[in-house]
């Protein structure tokens, strides 16, 4: 389907190491969930093609390696993309505070302003330290809404993707009219 795709778009998910960004990814597109952590080396890329107001889109999302050693070729992998997810651990102080480095990276190589802050791993909120105000401060910051989600219980994973698709098309059908 994605080669008949009326619209293709390229998401790339960022944060740092063992945030949950290949969780969410697998969740979305294959409805699974993984309990080993196994890190990204480089990028996994998988698609997903929805439809949009009876438009069939293909949604590119790129996984993106957190590790500090892939810092020089992640950079790379920003380009061309339509959208950005920047995920954090809601159970991990440091995770959040890096988000901003990670909005940064991504801004400084690519303008798109549409994308998503997320604060994952919902299902240890008994283990919180990052309260949900916390996260909506930073996404106002960002120009971003602010998404709380569970990898492991698939929760909000779908609202984050029909999210940025929906933006994506409203951007492009602007853009005609």
């Amino acid at each position: 389907m994605e080669d008949f795709a009326d619209f293709k778009w390229k998401i790339v998910v960022i944060g740092d190491p063992a945030v949950g960004k290949t969780s969410l990814m697998l969740r979305y597109t294959q409805k699974t969930f993984r309990e080993l952590y196994i890190p990204t080396v480089g990028v996994q890329v998988s698609i997903k093609n929805v439809k949009i107001e009876g438009f069939s889109c293909s949604l590119n999302i790129w996984d993106i390696a957190g590790q500090q050693k892939f810092s020089n070729i992640r950079r790379l992998f920003y380009e061309g993309a339509d959208a950005v997810i920047i995920v954090f651990d809601i159970t991990d102080k440091q995770t959040f505070i890096n988000s901003s480095n990670w909005y940064r990276d991504f801004s400084s190589l690519n303008n798109k302003k549409i994308g998503v802050l997320i604060g994952n791993k919902l299902d240890l909120a008994k283990d919180r330290v990052i309260l949900e105000d916390w996260g909506k401060t930073l996404s106002e910051k960002m120009g971003f809404p602010y998404f709380e989600t569970s990898a492991k219980t698939g929760q909000n994973t779908e609202n984050i993707f029909h999210y940025l698709a929906l933006n994506l098309y409203q951007k492009v059908s602007q853009k005609v009219k």
